[in-house]
Parts: structure tokens; sequence; C-alpha cells
């Protein structure tokens, strides 16, 4: 065998091993690719979401990047994860609240209901709580015996005009708000 060709057929022989094994595993960056039991199984603060057709992967519940403009543009989980059955199946659900926009300027902000369906995280609902509002609270939601209640901030241009706290219930196909939203003074931190 000619000196050289050794190490070329190790290297072919050695990649030709690992085929097999690396065809059976799923991807580490698929974070819901696992079957799952319960729905605090999932790591909702290093999960990938969806905002604006684009997918963003939190890590330890933020995400970053900077635009062609030098502008940074961010993504958080800046209140929860909260469980709690809100569907009647007996199963909990988790909630949180998403907030997204350029770094230093009123942000969006969402509430977020998730479920498992066949053993993976599935959007169940999305609330608005801010659009584009220089407001940030300490609390934005509450699970509480089967409702979920969201604080919305109401904006005048970009301050908050007032909140409007408003609590839904399951009725088999969406949440509902259950009576009027309750009126409040702003109260932005």
């Amino acid at each position: 065998m000619k000196p050289g060709l050794l190490p070329v057929v190790f290297s072919l022989l050695c990649s030709f091993m690992a085929l097999p094994q690396s065809s059976n595993r799923v991807p580490s960056s698929v974070p819901d690719s696992r079957v799952m039991v319960d729905i605090r199984q999932v790591d909702f603060r290093n999960f990938t979401y969806i905002v604006n057709s684009k997918s963003y992967k939190l890590r330890d519940g933020y995400y970053a990047e900077v635009g062609a403009d030098k502008s940074q543009w961010e993504l958080g989980m800046v209140d929860g994860p909260y469980y709690g059955d809100l569907t009647g199946d007996g199963k909990d659900e988790v909630a949180f609240i998403l907030s997204y926009g350029r770094a230093q300027s009123p942000t969006i902000s969402e509430a977020r209901v998730y479920t498992l369906v066949n053993g993976r995280p599935v959007p169940l609902a999305t609330f608005a709580v801010a659009d584009l509002v220089d407001c940030r609270l300490d609390h934005y939601l509450k699970i509480e015996e089967g409702t979920i209640t969201v604080e919305h901030i109401v904006a005048n241009n970009t301050r908050c005009d007032r909140d409007e706290v408003i609590q839904y219930r399951w009725n088999g196909n969406r949440f509902w708000p259950i009576g009027e939203a309750k009126k409040m003074p702003c109260r932005c931190m």
C-alpha cells in the first residue's frame, strides 16, 4: 500500500462508520423535537420562537442582533413562564410575555400561551399587551382557576394612556373574555 493512502482510507472508513449514528440523532438546534408528556419539560427560556415570520432562538430568555443600520433588535421573555390548566383537560398550559423591538425604544409585547399536542409544544393563543409603547410592567399576566388575566397597555402615541385588565377563559376553541375590561391608570415602571 502506498504511504499516503493509509490516512485517506482510515478517514473514509471513519466517516462511513459515523453515518448511521448521526442519521439517527435529532439535531440539537430543534428544541421541541422530543416528545414531551408535561409542558414543564419544555425550556421556554431557551426555545425558538416565530416573530414576524422569522425564527429566533432565545438563550436564557434573551436574543439580540445588530441590524444593517447598526441598531440592536432584541427579543426577551419579560414575564413568566406561568403554568396552569387553562383548557380544562387536566394538564397544564404555559403562559409568558415576549417583548421585542429595537433596543432602548418602545417595544411590542405579547402574551403567548402554549399547550402540548401529541407531545409537542404548540402555540394556543397570543394576546396583545403593548404595541410600540414606552412602558414596562413588573407583572403582565396571571393564571388562576382555569382563567388567564392579561394586562394590556393602551397607548397615546408612544406613551401609556391607561391599562386594561382582561380576564379570559377557554371555550373549547379559543379564549373568550369574561366580562368587560377593567380600566386602570398606567403603572409603567
